[in-house]
């Protein structure tokens, strides 16, 4: 296999091996996009293999919902998107002989582990669980689920440079090859596929449109300006309507508006790159775009529904499908009241190095770091300082659930959220981890304020401040 480190292929084929001459699973994963989809691929592969294949899909896994996986012992567990961080949480729990396809930082080696970071790559960037389990699958002779591992890396934001890098990209031209994705240099906003113009405007974030962003009405009365109609035959027209000089226009446009309002270059140049086309998928529907397939499946996990995304990514076109598209609209009505409950109430507090707002009562604890990470396309909070959101956790009111956002210019200066959240949650009697730029603790209620200083005061060190 080319451009791959010939011991990690190794270790792949080796593993897949020893998971081969196994029977009688349980599929453990994280309830995100790409944990989702590392689920789907990696149920797909077994039942394929005629093997008995049971899942699990949860919102963490911690001390507390340990005891979920317990309850099946006697299966060969197989842990996707998580575990490399809790090893010492499953072993003291007296969970042994489970597998674990994870790109987080690990905690330890582990002979049944396949985990990117052992051989030098970047589980944050260069390879997403999904894709993991797709190596996994492929190197058993099964390639039929590279267009869903492609869905859960953009889910990922490991395309947050503007292309898909390292093994994704390997698992990309797969995907092309198959003839199921295309992928072009183009407008990278939400919406291009599902949304009408207006709306894709409207709602952008990444970046913010300033005097558009939240504004139908001048969003409107920017395209009339450049001669786009918004309207063919009473049909609203969506980004994927507009003919190759329309799209050019509308993109010279965009640009030179934020020019006008000063935006950063690089923030500028973010808006255009690789968007994935999944070719197999109905037009102007949410799956035929992986990005906004992705937050179909965010939608489905974060409402305590993932088993319906997994139906989907399995295929399911009918029932789970519609139902999907049910969650969906429920999830975006509860992002945008978590957002208005941001603004109207104040909540965004201070510290020299982050942002933090307390959501307990106003945010559900399933979409809190969402909504922290959508307050800086909100406006909420400038991109100058990463933002942590605490809630209630439904499991234990003793405890607080923490998450962590950042941006990737604040990444590029050394901020590391997975790396501060983790070491900073054990000492106030909790867990946490995750990426550089999203990530998630549990700690003690009481030691919150102990916690945000201690946090302020990590962040402090890892943008260089006084050194």
């Amino acid at each position: 296999m080319p451009d791959i480190k010939p011991e990690f292929w190794e270790k792949i084929c080796e593993v897949s091996r020893r998971l081969a001459d196994e029977n009688d699973f349980l599929v453990v994963s994280h309830h995100d996009a790409d944990g989702v989809t590392a689920c789907a691929i990696m149920v797909e592969l077994l039942t394929s293999m005629g093997k008995n294949t049971d899942y699990l899909i949860l919102k963490q896994l911690d001390s507390t919902t340990v005891a979920k996986v317990k309850e099946k012992a006697g299966k060969t567990i197989v842990f996707t998107d998580m575990g490399s961080g809790q090893q010492s949480v499953l072993k003291s729990n007296g969970i042994e002989g489970f597998y674990i396809i994870d790109h987080h930082p690990p905690e330890a080696e582990y002979v049944n582990q396949i985990n990117p970071h052992f051989f030098g790559f970047d589980g944050g960037s260069e390879i997403s669980a999904s894709g993991l389990c797709y190596l996994t699958a492929k190197s058993l002779g099964n390639t039929s689920m590279a267009h869903i591992a492609m869905v859960g890396a953009v889910g990922d934001m490991q395309d947050s440079d503007g292309a898909m890098k390292s093994l994704n990209r390997l698992i990309m031209e797969d995907a092309e090859k198959q003839g199921l994705l295309k992928v072009r240099k183009d407008l990278r906003l939400f919406g291009r596929q599902s949304r009408p113009l207006v709306q894709m405007l409207t709602y952008a974030s990444d970046p913010v449109l300033p005097w558009l962003t939240g504004d139908e009405a001048a969003c409107a009365a920017f395209l009339e300006g450049l001669d786009i109609p918004l309207r063919v035959d009473e049909r609203w027209r969506n980004y994927v309507d507009l003919s190759s000089a329309e799209r050019n226009k509308l993109i010279s446009a965009l640009y030179m508006h934020l020019l006008d309002y000063n935006i950063p270059e690089f923030v500028i140049q973010g808006m255009i790159g690789d968007v994935y086309t999944l070719l197999h998928e109905q037009k102007r529907t949410e799956l035929r775009d992986a990005k906004e397939y992705a937050s179909l499946l965010n939608a489905c996990g974060r409402q305590e529904r993932p088993e319906i995304g997994l139906q989907v990514c399995l295929g399911d076109r009918g029932e789970n499908w519609y139902e999907a598209r049910t969650i969906l609209k429920s999830y975006r009505e509860a992002l945008a009241k978590g957002i208005r409950a941001l603004k109207d109430k104040g909540m965004v507090q201070q510290r020299e190095n982050l942002y933090y707002f307390d959501a307990c009562g106003d945010v559900e604890e399933n979409i809190v770091g969402v909504v922290a990470g959508m307050a800086y396309g909100a406006g909420i909070i400038r991109g100058d300082k990463p933002v942590l959101a605490f809630a209630d956790d439904k499991d234990n009111p003793q405890m607080m659930k923490v998450s962590g956002r950042g941006n990737r210019n604040l990444t590029r200066r050394g901020l590391n959220l997975g790396v501060a959240l983790r070491e900073e949650s054990r000492k106030c009697g909790g867990e946490g981890g995750g990426h550089d730029i999203a990530a998630g603790a549990r700690i003690r209620r009481a030691n919150k304020e102990d916690f945000l200083a201690n946090m302020d005061k990590r962040i402090g060190e890892q943008l260089g401040k006084g050194k």
